[in-house]
């Protein structure tokens, strides 16, 4: 059975946010930010972005029991999806923070999460790419990200430090259509 996901809103805040501070505690290496410091994790901006028309979260929930209501579930899967508005930019979006629980990878989880937020981002006007980074230390990337039509384009050494370490990044777009199309 193909995995679901869903797109968040703001009465996911809490759920999403204790996924959240698990992506960042187990892949470090693969986010801008730390439990410290992460934006994500402050429960009235993440219902903002949860409800704003720029951004998007997709996610996937755990299986439920027979008496738990679907919003109760566990997120085990998620990815963030933003239209970038700048008037030399508004013609890309950005897909990040893609992540699965360690447990459940291997599923197609991740997979499930990146083409709906692919999906999502076909339907803003005016975009015709969708940009992501992805950690060259994450263990199924880029392939991932090839299959739906991601290209690598760029290695950039170094981008990221987590104790001591330092962890390359590779710059993958995907061209949705190409200017005029309709």
């Amino acid at each position: 059975m193909s995995p679901t996901p869903i797109r968040l809103t703001s009465a996911d805040v809490e759920r999403y946010a204790r996924l959240r501070l698990r992506m960042l505690l187990d892949s470090p290496w693969a986010f801008g930010a730390s439990p410290e410091d992460d934006k994500g994790l402050d429960l009235a901006h993440l219902a903002t972005t949860l409800a704003g028309e720029t951004h998007a979260v997709f996610a996937i929930e755990a299986p439920s029991a027979p008496d738990q209501a679907p919003r109760e579930r566990e997120l085990i899967a998620s990815t963030r999806v933003l239209r970038r508005t700048s008037p030399t930019f508004r013609h890309r979006a950005t897909i990040w923070g893609v992540f699965v629980e360690p447990g459940r990878r291997g599923r197609g989880y991740g997979r499930a999460v990146t083409e709906a937020a692919v999906s999502h981002a076909r339907t803003w006007p005016v975009v015709d790419y969708v940009d992501l980074r992805v950690n060259a230390a994450a263990p199924v990337a880029p392939r991932l990200y090839e299959s739906p039509g991601f290209e690598a384009w760029e290695r950039e050494p170094e981008a990221t430090e987590v104790g001591g370490l330092r962890y390359d990044e590779i710059h993958m777009p995907l061209r949705l259509r190409v200017r005029g199309d309709e």
